[in-house]
């Protein structure tokens, strides 16, 4: 061992209970110091009900490389350099055993989606169990990049993963539409025990508290997290000056390594937080949001009451609780993926079967014959113009926020002097193409990502070597999703040939990385 790790692990010491916290912090100074590349992390966002296939997709004479995104992919436009849009992937559901796989539904579709593998069954109306882990506990543990098990037990991260969300509110209490995130089922025969949900928190100041609560300083305090670098490292001083009065005159030479090195450790944090902005700034407490209970459509049990908080405040109009919480939620997950926290999060802005109300009037689209506020999942069960219009409205309304986050990752400095979503890989998934009818055909989906993580930003990736049916019904040359997936695993270092039944994969996709 060098003199540098000893004073380094003597350092952390020093921290005490902090030390958790304080070694990714560290280990972002030491890789601006020494120019090595940032951590790679893993973002997947959805959205809820689908998106209209023609408001989303561009027009049938783009290009992979030529294409203008129509109106409801269009806020993701500044990010396009960044982007790959892809469209031809069918979302496939299966189930151990006979009966139903979930096709079609938006419960089955969220834990399909997630998963990629058959169910273990259902309980309930459409309360799906999942059969194993989500694709983003998979890649977690099985990537050398993403700070889980198999990553170098230096660069581990304190988290793990994050599973965050702005609403879980849904039609029945149900898991299946709330959760994305997934461990591996146990070997009970109850698929509602057997499955092993990750709940997502939905309130920003208890995320808050769990990421940072241990003392990270706050933005706007490099001084004192600087002075307090600096204090642990004069004790270790003391500690070694104490030291030199104990040991035999032999022990010399290591001693003075043992100053050299800390002093070396002085200078890098000197250097990273003198030269640039400090990257690990966590943001303020976030404010704790007052939720209203919202009784559930079809009430199955206890739990009939559930709380979230809706789009507008009916005592103030310009006061958008679900847009402000839910943008301070992806707000926490830029910060711990910057100080290096955890490198992987899941982000729901509701549930696949979404009760978070908004106006009859939203967006340029009103529904008729409806008063306010609407839950969003109830009207979309009819393809009337003025429901269309409405649902693609609220799917904007998503897009647009989403954008807005993701921006606000391309302009954050990461630790290797490039910004954030240069290093990150986003997915912009939802549970089923289109809401009147639950279809699962041209799933919309995006992926975002800059110069670090292979991703081929500026595509349109139409899919046409596929054998399954398209959404028009003329063409059959679509794929599975989990194709993407298997994409997406070989650009973390996993080697992932196969997810799910033979009828949910056909092989990695390519053209979106590489």
């Amino acid at each position: 061992m060098t003199s540098y790790q000893i004073a380094r692990r003597s350092f952390l010491r020093a921290c005490g209970g902090s030390a958790a916290l304080t070694l990714p912090l560290l280990r972002s100074m030491e890789a601006r110091a020494q120019g090595m590349p940032a951590p790679r992390r893993l973002l997947i966002i959805h959205h809820s009900q689908g998106s209209p296939l023609e408001k989303w997709v561009p027009t049938a004479d783009a290009t992979t490389r030529t294409f203008t995104l129509p109106e409801n992919s269009a806020p993701f436009a500044p990010l396009q350099s960044r982007m790959v849009l892809v469209d031809g992937l069918n979302l496939v559901c299966a189930t151990v055993g006979a009966g139903n796989s979930g096709q079609n539904s938006s419960e089955g579709g969220m834990v399909a989606l997630m998963t990629g593998v058959p169910t273990l069954g259902y309980v309930g109306q459409q309360d799906h169990c999942a059969g194993g882990p989500s694709i983003d506990q998979l890649l977690l543990d099985r990537s050398p990049v993403l700070g889980g098990a198999l990553s170098p037990s230096p660069t581990r991260t304190p988290f793990g993963s994050l599973q965050l969300a702005a609403d879980v509110r849904s039609l029945r209490a149900e898991l299946a539409p709330q959760v994305m995130s997934y461990r591996p089922p146990t070997a009970s025969v109850d698929p509602s025990l057997a499955r092993q949900p990750l709940f997502p928190e939905t309130q920003p100041l208890e995320t808050f508290t769990r990421l940072f609560g241990a003392g990270i300083p706050s933005a706007g305090d490099a001084a004192t997290l600087l002075a307090r670098e600096l204090s642990v490292l004069d004790f270790a001083r003391s500690d070694l000056k104490r030291l030199r009065k104990l040991a035999p005159s032999n022990e010399a030479p290591r001693l003075d390594a043992h100053a050299d090195a800390i002093q070396q450790l002085e200078a890098t944090i000197r250097q990273t937080m003198s030269t640039s902005p400090a990257v690990c700034l966590p943001p303020a407490p976030p404010p704790q949001f007052a939720t209203t209970p919202t009784p559930q459509v079809f009430p199955i049990g206890p739990s009939d009451q559930q709380r979230g908080v809706d789009y507008y405040d009916p005592a103030d109009p310009n006061n958008h609780p679900h847009q402000v919480l839910g943008q301070t939620q992806l707000g926490l997950i830029k910060a711990a993926f910057l100080c290096d926290l955890a490198r992987v999060a899941t982000f729901s802005w509701s549930s696949a079967t979404s009760l978070v109300s908004f106006p009859a009037s939203f967006g340029g689209a009103t529904l008729q014959s409806v008063g306010s506020p609407v839950p969003h999942y109830l009207p979309l069960n009819s393809n009337e113009p003025d429901v269309l219009a409405w649902w693609a409205a609220i799917d904007r309304f998503y897009a647009q926020q989403s954008a807005l986050a993701l921006q606000g990752f391309a302009a954050a400095a990461d630790v290797d002097g490039n910004s954030l979503l240069d290093n990150t890989v986003v997915v912009y998934v939802t549970a089923v193409s289109r809401r009147w009818d639950n279809m699962q055909k041209n799933m919309p989906l995006a992926v975002f990502g800059g110069r670090n993580t292979g991703l081929r930003g500026g595509t349109f990736l139409k899919i046409n070597d596929g054998a399954l049916p398209s959404l028009n019904g003329v063409t059959s040359s679509n794929r599975p999703f989990n194709d993407f997936w298997l994409a997406l695993a070989s650009a973390f270092g996993v080697d992932l040939p196969t997810l799910g039944a033979p009828s949910q994969h056909t092989g990695p996709l390519a053209g979106v990385f590489g």
